[in-house]
């Protein structure tokens, strides 16, 4: 498919903050065509555009326009945050091109900071305990994978983490310990809003995940099977 993207524009950003100080639907529904116009429809065309930049570099990670971008409408029944609107526009791109296959590519523009991420964030229990297990078990190849992100700049988040050693867990190689205490493993990059407008932004995103490709094959590796 042949993607129309021609590049994100400050509308979209206006848009959003927008939407921050007025978080109806009465004013939503009035402004649903700038929406749609500078947010929506870029979005779709960039998922499509990225896709195929990534495809071109032999990366197993596509999206579809409409079954990887998150909708606009907020799922508030189980938040103490009650806004009916995120203020951001969001994506996935994975090895199926939907939102439910571990090992993600993740896009998001945001008036407070737009940036690109990969790895595993938040994996079910099965699959967070499988990831756990394989670092335990190839703990060279895991120690090998951060040291080569941390040559090129990246830096795992530590934030998400347990206390203590996992329950059922034994046996934890100590050079390990500090990654198998994790919830999760994911790099994120900011991305500047001269990047964000420039026609430089997909060859970075796509050098990003050229870097983190090594993560994801990790982690797919040892879910193979499941």
């Amino acid at each position: 498919m042949k993607s129309p993207f021609s590049g994100f524009k400050p509308e979209a950003f206006q848009f959003l903050e927008a939407l921050t100080e007025n978080q109806n639907r009465i004013w939503f529904a009035e402004h649903r065509h700038e929406y749609e116009q500078y947010v929506r429809e870029p979005m779709k065309g960039f998922t499509v555009a990225l896709s195929d930049a990534l495809a071109n570099k032999d990366i197993p990670l596509w999206g579809d326009p409409k079954k990887s971008l998150y909708r606009i409408n907020r799922d508030a029944r189980f938040s103490k945050a009650k806004h009916p609107y995120n203020m951001h526009a969001s994506g996935l791109f994975t090895r199926t091109g939907d939102k439910y296959s571990s090992g993600v590519l993740y896009f998001r523009l945001d008036p407070l900071g737009c940036r690109v991420a990969a790895g595993y964030l938040q994996p079910e229990s099965h699959v967070l305990k499988k990831l756990r297990l394989d670092i335990m078990g190839n703990p060279k190849a895991w120690l090998a994978i951060e040291k080569a992100l941390k040559k090129k700049g990246y830096e795992l988040d530590y934030s998400n983490s347990l206390a203590r050693i996992p329950r059922g867990l034994e046996n934890v190689p100590e050079e390990v310990e500090k990654a198998v205490k994790l919830k999760g493993w994911i790099v994120r990059k900011p991305l500047p809003r001269s990047v964000i407008y420039s026609n430089t932004l997909l060859k970075e995103i796509t050098g990003f995940a050229t870097d983190l490709l090594p993560l994801l094959s990790f982690g797919w590796h040892a879910l193979e099977g499941m």
